[in-house]
């Protein structure tokens, strides 16, 4: 027998003490023989603002199923979380999809890390490009001719992403999304999460990583976390729950972006938001802000999954709406209701 003693001091409660059997195997379970002393409940601090949960739990809600976050980009602190439907699985946190064209903020990164992409300079958007047997083109096939980097990024073409797939190694989209922005690192957030997904990829699975197919899987607590990464110019992990309380240790990134390329990712959100496929749902903000769109495939679905994720002054966001179609109508205007809430 032992006598079992917690301590829970960093919430200020007492959770009491008791006299336990300690069993054995399955056929001696551990047993409460005597309670020695009631416990007292505590209070546990989170990061959470009353008022931006309040408001993202009424924009989730508004959808029969969709999952929403935001975040302090300077900090990581979680601000709100919601799920609609609210009680079940925790999407916000623990989902795992296919992110659409949100991904082409770190596709972007790398492009322009590698000097493959600019913004301001010429860059290919084709009706199509074919690369490691498969056949890639845009939503509705269409194209920009003598077009930018810019355009490309702003009206979401594959193609202008998939063509540089020749120039990279199998292994730099994973390189790039963990080593600055801390996707694939294991977070410690306070709950249970998954911590978004990369893998290294071959031939034409490398290229349709480039746009968020081939392996590739988030939620709207990681894609929330690129977006601070690109306001912030640096990887803050997420957490809901101060480390201190439990001594996590917080994932780090090996290196923040450089500030040229955030400079010109900086732009690239801005233009996808005030005249690119956000811009109807970012109508009327102000300030410092960015938005990329996403819109998912999925077999079996008629609809693909609604994704966006913005940044706006000193708050960042995500939210994903399964089945909800274009990622700007579906995910978009929750996003932009919580980041107007803090007019």
């Amino acid at each position: 027998m032992e006598l079992w003693i917690a301590r829970a001091d960093k919430a200020k409660a007492d959770p009491g003490s008791r006299a336990q059997a300690d069993g054995k195997d399955a056929e001696r379970p551990d047993e409460i023989l005597k309670v020695l002393s009631r416990g007292r409940p505590g209070t546990l601090r989170t990061t959470l603002d009353s008022k931006l949960q309040t408001v993202t739990e009424q924009a989730a809600g508004k959808r029969p199923k969709a999952a929403a976050v935001v975040l302090d980009p300077g900090t990581g602190e979680i601000l709100a979380a919601a799920n609609s439907p609210a009680r079940g699985f925790n999407t916000t946190f623990q989902g795992s999809f296919a992110p659409g064209s949100t991904m082409k903020v770190i596709s972007s990164a790398l492009l322009i890390d590698k000097g493959l992409a600019t913004y301001g300079k010429p860059h290919p958007c084709p009706k199509y490009v074919t690369y490691g047997g498969w056949k890639f083109q845009n939503d509705d096939k269409f194209e920009i001719k003598k077009g930018t980097f810019e355009q490309s990024f702003a009206r979401s073409c594959n193609t202008a992403f998939v063509s540089q797939a020749e120039k990279l190694d199998d292994d730099d989209l994973a390189k790039e999304a963990r080593d600055v922005f801390g996707i694939g690192l294991t977070w410690g957030t306070g709950l249970p999460s998954f911590d978004g997904a990369v893998p290294v990829q071959t031939g034409a699975s490398k290229a349709a990583s480039l746009i968020s197919q081939g392996g590739v899987r988030m939620n709207p607590l990681t894609m929330a976390s690129v977006a601070s990464t690109v306001r912030s110019g640096a990887f803050h992990q997420p957490y809901m729950v101060d480390p201190s309380v439990d001594n996590r240790q917080l994932a780090k990134s090996s290196r923040p972006l450089s500030a040229d390329t955030a400079k010109q990712l900086r732009s690239l959100m801005r233009l996808t938001a005030t005249s690119g496929t956000a811009a109807e749902a970012m109508a009327g903000l102000d300030g410092k802000l960015g938005a990329k769109t996403g819109s998912a495939e999925v077999d079996g679905q008629k609809k693909p999954n609604g994704w966006f994720t913005a940044y706006r002054n000193d708050l960042a966001a995500a939210a994903i709406v399964p089945e909800g179609g274009h990622g700007g109508s579906s995910a978009g205007p929750i996003v932009a209701k919580i980041l107007r809430s803090a007019d």
